[in-house]
């Protein structure tokens, strides 16, 4: 089944406005950028927590009396 180049070119025109209207209202690499900076925020809270704990677990072994 051979299409006419016109049909080929409409469906193409068809896909390119698609395509521009996706990213005119949903910008899916400003959404990208977002999440990794939230990732990123959130990795370096969660860094923060473990090193706290890590500080307090060896401040108790310091402070615990020896066998």
């Amino acid at each position: 089944m051979r299409e006419s180049a016109g049909r080929r070119l409409f469906f193409a025109m068809l896909m390119a406005l698609g395509a521009g209207v996706l990213v005119y209202f949903y910008n899916p690499v400003d959404h990208v950028r977002a999440d990794l900076r939230a990732d990123t925020g959130g990795v370096k809270i969660s860094l923060e927590i473990a090193a706290r704990a890590v500080e307090k677990v060896c401040e108790r072994v310091q402070a615990s009396p020896p066998l």
